[in-house]
């Protein structure tokens, strides 16, 4: 079992993380996931990024993942229900696209961008698998 802040100190020392320091506080994202420490209160948020402009704070039950298994397992395991999301969100533009105007470019636009989240979703679930089995 981890703490916020053991979680925070995994995304510091974490190379793949990029750093988004501001005004007040140290901040690390990874795949669709950033964590931000506040400098005066130490209080540490987890925010999935996924959600376009407006950041959302990740559920209770992703923060539980992070408590349990560590920054690592909680970024794969956002990372794989954002890929989820996303799949269901072109599998339903897909229908409509074919239920509608049936545009040849619109639907093969949608297709590809369903293959390269599939492949997104593949490497990382391989990932999480790896960090598992390992």
């Amino acid at each position: 079992m981890y703490s916020l802040e053991d979680v925070f100190n995994q995304a510091l020392a974490d190379d793949s993380c990029g750093g988004l320091d501001g005004v007040g506080y140290q901040g690390r994202i990874s795949l669709g996931v950033k964590i931000i420490k506040d400098n005066e209160t130490n209080e540490v948020q987890l925010l999935n990024t996924s959600y376009g402009e407006h950041y959302r704070e990740v559920s209770k039950n992703e923060y539980e993942v992070f408590k349990e298994k560590g920054w690592e397992h909680g970024i794969y395991y956002v990372s794989l229900s954002n890929s989820r999301r996303k799949l269901d969100l072109i599998e339903r533009k897909i229908r409509i696209e074919m239920n509608g105007k049936c545009n040849a470019k619109q639907i093969q636009k949608l297709k590809n961008n369903r293959q390269r989240n599939i492949e997104k979703y593949s490497e990382i679930s391989n990932k999480l698998n790896e960090l598992n089995n390992g």
